[in-house]
């Protein structure tokens, strides 16, 4: 996905945050929310409130009742195998989020949706109460 913006085909409305098309890569990344016709409304409701933060995150605010609901949508980064690696890539997604969050009015509902690249290993079922099943493709990781 490349560049930023809205677009409406039918009754749907997508809100994407993906890397500039200037410099087109392979490993571009991207976000998106997709509405449906009531949530569209509810959107526009709110002044049609949104924000491509960068590449891997995307907000939009909605209308609701009793509170309004705020959506973060994410694309978080593989965890890197060293620390330098970190650096770069983790440690300022991270950083871009919780400014993102910051933002967010304390009346909000929040929800932080996507892909967090979290594994949580064959074994946390037995460990973890908040894990359910056998079924994974191996060890922790720092997301999971």
């Amino acid at each position: 996905m490349y560049d930023s913006g809205t677009t409406t085909i039918g009754e749907y409305t997508f809100i994407y945050s993906g890397h500039s098309s200037a410099d087109k890569t392979r490993s571009a990344h991207g976000v998106a929310i997709v509405l449906n016709k009531q949530a569209t409304t509810a959107w526009k409701n709110l002044g049609s409130t949104w924000e491509a933060v960068n590449e891997r995150i995307v907000m939009i605010r909605l209308a609701s009742k009793p509170i309004n609901v705020t959506v973060i949508a994410i694309y978080a980064p593989i965890n890197p195998k060293n620390q330098q690696q970190a650096g770069s890539t983790t440690d300022p997604f991270y950083e871009d989020l919780q400014k993102t969050i910051n933002k967010v009015p304390k009346c909000d509902m929040l929800l932080i949706i996507g892909d967090f690249n979290a594994r949580v290993g064959q074994e946390q079922h037995r460990t973890s109460s908040n894990v359910v099943g056998p079924h994974a493709v191996d060890t922790i990781n720092d997301n999971g």
